[in-house]
């Protein structure tokens, strides 16, 4: 579908449980908005059942985490729309609720390379494709031939000039540098309780000291 003006605004979906939200997403975060020329990024943590959620963190302190890190963050802006929800979502629904309810807007989802990879197990994959575009971002051990990964590219793949002039449907794949910090490894730094973790904004790093998050 080819966009029907120019001044469409693109905005982009980030989803992920950021538990907690660190520097490798802020990154990840400014370099789409920046190369993608995005007007928005909207960052839309996924609701986690309570026998999953991490020691002493629910889905209302997720939530605050991400306000934190992005209040100097002009462009970008917290997303509860599957938090507000009691049961599992799908992203194909969720894109859809949000098509909904911005149905002048191009809508851009991003994710890994490590989720290109086996995207075609994902949840009416098709119908997210009918739904937005996807912008893929390197990450640390997949490829772009690994998975479905390669035949996706070959059917969908498209530069980043698209985002401009189609709808949906298309997926960009960008070669960003390698974003390192690991949610997993911050959380056991503060299982451990150390007090200076460089990979967490400070204040989000208060935020959890201040309550005792994340303490096993």
């Amino acid at each position: 579908m080819i966009n029907s003006a120019a001044a469409r605004p693109l905005i982009g979906i980030f989803g992920g449980t950021f538990d907690p939200i660190h520097q490798g997403h802020l990154a990840c975060g400014r370099y789409v908005l920046e190369h993608c020329r995005l007007d928005q990024l909207q960052l839309m943590p996924c609701h986690i059942p309570p026998h999953r959620a991490s020691p002493g963190v629910n889905a209302r302190q997720r939530a605050k985490m991400v306000e934190l890190a992005i209040a100097d963050e002009p462009k970008m802006q917290l997303q509860p729309l599957e938090l507000n929800r009691d049961n599992p979502s799908f992203t194909a629904d969720s894109l859809a609720l949000l098509k909904q309810r911005m149905p002048a807007t191009t809508l851009a989802f991003i994710i890994g390379m490590d989720s290109l990879c086996y995207f075609k197990q994902w949840h009416h994959w098709r119908q997210i494709l009918n739904l937005c575009h996807l912008i893929v971002c390197q990450r640390p051990g997949y490829h772009h031939q690994a998975g479905d990964a390669p035949a996706l590219l070959a059917e969908f793949g498209a530069a980043i000039s698209v985002l401009q002039q189609r709808d949906c449907g298309s997926i960009i794949e960008l070669n960003n540098p390698e974003f390192t910090p690991s949610a997993t490894a911050i959380r056991a730094a503060l299982a451990e309780k150390k007090k200076n973790i460089s990979d967490l904004a400070p204040q989000v790093l208060n935020y959890i000291q201040q309550h005792r998050l994340y303490q096993s």
